[in-house]
């Protein structure tokens, strides 16, 4: 072999193999190319798109008691509202992705993928959510169903009628789940200031965290606003364990039986929710068409679309 071929690849630039590594993007991956050589080792720290697959999540200063506190979140959450064997709530184990994270230094585009969802609903309901956040909470769009069935009559358990306080309780979960999740992200927020886009998702396909470089700048700049706004909140009154979330306006659609001439199906107690703070106002049917639209795909997409042309009920709630 000529010697010349045999040192090819070290004439590559930099910047043609930190391309391969943001393609690559799985940090699993990457840390292993670490070990190929030295160079290898110095450029994959460099790499500025990753995709995070956790198995086990915990807070970055904590003994492995985060999940503890954040199921106790949710049991405090609901208390008034639901019972627990409504809402059975099961315990995952969770490792920090900011720990993990801390070998990368000029990540712009970070996707995590957590274990799985948070939410264990009745039998046969399913609930998916998308969220997104800068300091606090900027919208969220909820779809959910209580039972699916293809081409027959089917029995969804006699909520024909519509259900509100199952729907609430809906609403109100996912909204829990995502705060938690935005409280997991912000002190690897905080360390990694290029982030440009972040995007926090579950392997179950339950819930989505969804950050702009417009709303991660706003979550850095917020600490001394959360000092000041505590300095008047006693010891214990608030909740360490998510993000607070703010009064908020709730556009709930609802159809009994959804027919989805697209996938042949038939959804039973379909809910469309669209979620945002009473403080930005009311969205425009344009804005609201928006946020719908980017949110689901396939058949929770299409009965999304469905359900936007619909009678909508609005709701209130306070900060929580």
């Amino acid at each position: 072999m000529h010697p010349m071929s045999e040192h090819a690849f070290d004439r590559l630039p930099d910047a043609l193999i930190l391309v391969v590594f943001n393609s690559i993007a799985d940090i699993k991956t990457l840390i292993r190319c670490r070990a190929v050589s030295k160079r290898f080792n110095s450029l994959v720290p460099q790499a500025e798109t990753l995709v995070l697959k956790v198995d086990r999540v915990i807070s970055a200063d904590s003994d492995g008691s985060f999940f503890l506190s954040f199921l106790k979140s949710i049991f405090r959450s609901l208390h008034h509202v639901i019972s627990p064997k409504s809402l059975p709530i099961q315990p995952r184990p969770h490792n920090s992705p900011t720990q993990i994270l801390r070998g990368f230094d000029r990540i712009r585009n970070l996707e995590i993928e957590l274990p799985g969802g948070d939410l264990c609903l009745e039998k046969g309901a399913v609930l998916k959510w998308k969220a997104e956040f800068g300091k606090s909470l900027k919208s969220c769009v909820i779809m959910g169903y209580r039972g699916l069935g293809e081409g027959e009559e089917v029995d969804f358990g006699g909520d024909m009628d519509g259900g509100l306080k199952v729907r609430v309780v809906w609403t109100i979960s996912a909204l829990i789940a995502a705060s938690a999740r935005h409280y997991l992200l912000k002190e690897l927020i905080k360390e990694h200031r290029a982030l440009e886009r972040l995007v926090l998702r579950d392997r179950d396909g339950e819930g989505t965290v969804v950050m702009d470089k417009k709303a991660l700048r706003e979550c850095r700049d917020e600490d001394g606003e959360e000092e000041h706004e505590e300095e008047g909140v006693e010891s214990g009154e608030r909740d360490k364990s998510r993000t607070k979330v703010p009064a908020v306006q709730m556009r709930m659609r609802h159809e009994p039986l959804l027919e989805l001439e697209g996938c042949g199906v038939r959804m039973g107690g379909a809910t469309l929710v669209v979620v945002t703070p009473i403080k930005d106002g009311r969205r425009t049917v344009a804005e609201e068409v928006g946020l719908v639209s980017g949110a689901f795909e396939g058949m929770f997409g299409e009965a999304a679309g469905t359900l936007l042309k619909t009678r909508t009920y609005l709701l209130e709630m306070n900060s929580f």
